[in-house]
């Protein structure tokens, strides 16, 4: 059966991409735009630098995918099977005092049906292959809010989407792969400087009610931190899924305070993640190690503090720019290992992403963090090229999914290529993704993999192809 999405009308706001390479308020921030942005041979007067009082951005793009939903951290967008086009307009205001932004967007999509797939159940259906479900693709106001500056503190409330953590791929804690939630947030505006080579940036961020499968609300609180000093950048996080009990009562107020209080400490989730990142500014390399622990409870005699290690998430890459003696040539790659621990069929061990009480770290049906989600690996490798006006990028994608839950675990490469165009404030984009998918939806067992054969639905093919362009005005 085929489902068309009627035309609606929804808001939209600028992403607030707070990452290694800065807090950036570009319109559809993707990891493209990421990387063009920080060659600083591309986004002259449309960065986050950008002092103007008053911007504004068309947008408009048209795709046509031929199989799955295979695009990530693209803000909760969901482009299946089917073709159509976005139109967008972003309205940013900001002064000393305020920032206000807003960007109404004409959808018209058709997507076609795909109820013949195999089915993922629990913490493996919140990937991004995985069909929504109608009732999920909506158009509600996203990434709407308003924010008040004093000093050097910002307070505010929207559904901005964030990142936290140094890639531009993957996320232990928070990406722009799920739509924005609303929440509160108390920030510094700009680095804090300690002394002569050492400045602190930090963000407090605490969800609305969040409501799970079974009709329970749960938030989501987390204290973040950013330590320069000279060219090392150090990240601390810390985060906990509270509520979601039905028999417990919690509410805004204790999620507000959850993090200082430590109130029921002990049937939330909690995670901590640190990196590391050097800036090599004379070389333009970028390194970073990203690592972190969930925390979870599973009974009265079982101390997580003391099986912490026994699931460590880790994320590291690098990114240089000016390769091979050519001052605009890049390279780079991220590795992402959240692979469940070595233990876990020995004694409860901690995973990523699994506690359906707060439904598998996702929202609106994607997760807000890693989008290769709980007991996987993601490994990314990009060459390219960037000129003042043009760019071209080309992606190789090798990733797994349950990769101890089940033999054979699902296996994913993909081939993208981006390219890019700037005629005065116009800026034009090609994107295309080829991808093949094995063992999709568990199907498989051991003995296809011996006899190398395939059941019914393990080898999914899709390509797809998004075209866009974006004009800017700055007052």
């Amino acid at each position: 059966m085929n489902i068309l999405v009627k035309t609606k009308y929804l808001l939209i706001l600028i992403i607030n991409a707070f990452s290694f390479i800065n807090s950036q308020d570009i319109a559809n921030l993707n990891s493209y735009s990421n990387l063009l942005n920080e060659s600083k041979l591309y986004y002259d007067e449309t960065s986050a630098t950008n002092t103007k009082k008053f911007q504004l951005i068309f947008s408009q793009s048209a795709y046509i995918n031929t199989n799955l939903p295979n695009f990530e951290n693209i803000n909760g967008l969901y482009l299946s099977k089917g073709h159509g086009s976005v139109s967008n307009l972003f309205i940013k205001y900001n002064n000393e005092f305020i920032d206000l932004s807003i960007q109404p967007e004409l959808a018209m999509i058709k997507h076609y049906d795909l109820s013949s797939l195999p089915i993922k159940n629990k913490e493996f259906s919140k990937l991004n292959d995985v069909p929504l479900n109608p009732s999920k693709i909506n158009y509600y106001p996203r990434n709407l809010g308003l924010k008040l500056h004093f000093k050097d503190i910002s307070i505010g409330y929207g559904n901005w989407n964030q990142w936290l953590g140094p890639g531009i791929h993957n996320s232990l804690i928070l990406s722009n792969n799920s739509k924005g939630f609303y929440h509160y947030s108390i920030e510094t505006k700009n680095k804090y400087v300690l002394s002569k080579n050492l400045s602190i940036k930090g963000k407090y961020l605490v969800s609305d009610a969040i409501k799970n499968s079974q009709n329970n609300h749960f938030f989501f609180s987390i204290l973040f931190f950013n330590l320069f000093y000279k060219n090392i950048e150090f990240g601390y996080s810390k985060q906990i899924l509270n509520g979601g009990y039905e028999e417990l009562s919690w509410d805004q107020a204790d999620a507000l305070s959850v993090l200082i209080t430590q109130k029921n400490i002990k049937y939330w989730d909690l995670f901590r993640t640190y990196f590391i990142a050097l800036n090599f500014h004379d070389s333009n390399l970028k390194l970073f190690f990203e690592w972190g622990y969930p925390l979870q409870t599973f009974s009265e005699d079982y101390d997580p503090e003391i099986y912490y290690d026994h699931l460590r998430a880790t994320n590291l890459g690098l990114r240089k720019y000016g390769a091979f003696g050519n001052n605009n040539m890049i390279f780079g790659f991220e590795y992402a290992r959240i692979v469940q621990g070595l233990y876990f069929n020995k004694i409860p061990t901690q995973n990523w992403y699994d506690n359906h009480k707060y439904d598998y770290s996702s929202y609106s049906g994607r997760r807000w963090a890693a989008h290769s989600g709980a007991d996987s690996d993601d490994f990314l490798a990009y060459i390219g090229i960037i000129y003042k006006d043009k760019s071209f990028i080309y992606e190789v994608n090798y990733e797994r999914h349950g990769v101890t839950y089940n033999f054979p675990p699902e296996v994913k490469f993909e081939s993208r290529i981006a390219l890019s165009y700037k005629l005065n404030n116009t800026f034009l984009y090609l994107r295309y993704e080829n991808e093949h998918f094995e063992h999709y939806g568990f199907v498989d067992s051991n003995n296809n993999v011996w006899e190398q054969s395939f059941e019914s639905g393990s080898v999914q093919r899709t390509k797809t192809i998004m075209l866009s362009f974006d004009y800017y005005l700055n007052y």
